[in-house]
């Protein structure tokens, strides 16, 4: 079982997509703002009745599992902040630079509490653990700087003159590519490494959803030829 690098699949997933939008789509294209409705949607398609079944499932066996399962929640909480972003406003420029504020925002604070957590974590009670919440720490906190300064350079943003918005949006959408350059493999690799710690993850529920996504995403094994 590998644990999944979501910090970072899901910053240059969703931010990039929003900044995306000024550059490669008009404000007011209804067509394209259709599409990417029907593609946001998928995710929470399997939300409510999957998230209760997970609640209902074990609880996590042992103070291991219980440390690992807090680790996968904190991350979790980021990925669905993620996930329930709204839709980009593009009826006009005034009304695209204030969602994307207000989404970019919203990914910052979420990031920004994901690291509070982080720090708040109890002392891991298997060997080698805390280095890996640390791990994670310093790669969330430099997910943290990218959107808020994301964020920042969005709000100085002119809607009202089309070059010096499109010149701007560039401005937003360079700052996010910067989160291409991050990486948390140094944490995966970490946890990969720790029997202990990935056996704990494999108990936590909170864990499931990433697991699970990595196993759905390994492709299928080539049979060997007869």
């Amino acid at each position: 079982m590998r644990f999944r690098s979501t910090a970072v699949a899901v910053l240059a997933a969703v931010p990039l997509a929003l900044a995306g939008c000024s550059a490669g789509e008009q404000a007011g294209d209804p067509g394209a703002q259709g599409d990417q409705n029907a593609e946001q949607q998928a995710p929470d398609q399997q939300g409510p009745g999957q998230q209760g079944d997970q609640q209902q499932g074990d609880q996590p066996k042992g103070p291991g599992a219980a440390w690992a399962g807090e680790l996968c929640g904190l991350v979790g909480e980021f990925t669905q902040a993620q996930q329930n972003l709204p839709e980009p406003d593009r009826s006009n420029s005034a009304a695209l630079k204030k969602s994307m504020v207000q989404s970019l925002g919203a990914s910052a604070d979420a990031a920004d509490r994901t690291v509070q957590g982080l720090r708040g974590m109890e002392p891991s009670p298997i060997e080698g653990a805390d280095q890996v919440g640390d791990s994670f720490e310093q790669g969330f906190v430099q997910v943290s700087k990218v959107l808020n300064t994301a964020r920042d350079k969005a709000e100085q943003v002119d809607p009202a003159d089309e070059q010096k918005f499109q010149e701007g949006m560039t401005q937003v959408q360079e700052e996010l590519k910067k989160g291409e350059q991050l990486n948390l493999q140094e944490a995966v690799a970490q946890m990969d490494q720790n029997p202990e710690l990935n056996a704990a993850v494999q108990q936590s529920p909170q864990c499931a959803m990433f697991t699970e996504q990595q196993q759905q995403q390994q492709p299928p094994q080539q049979q060997p030829p007869q």
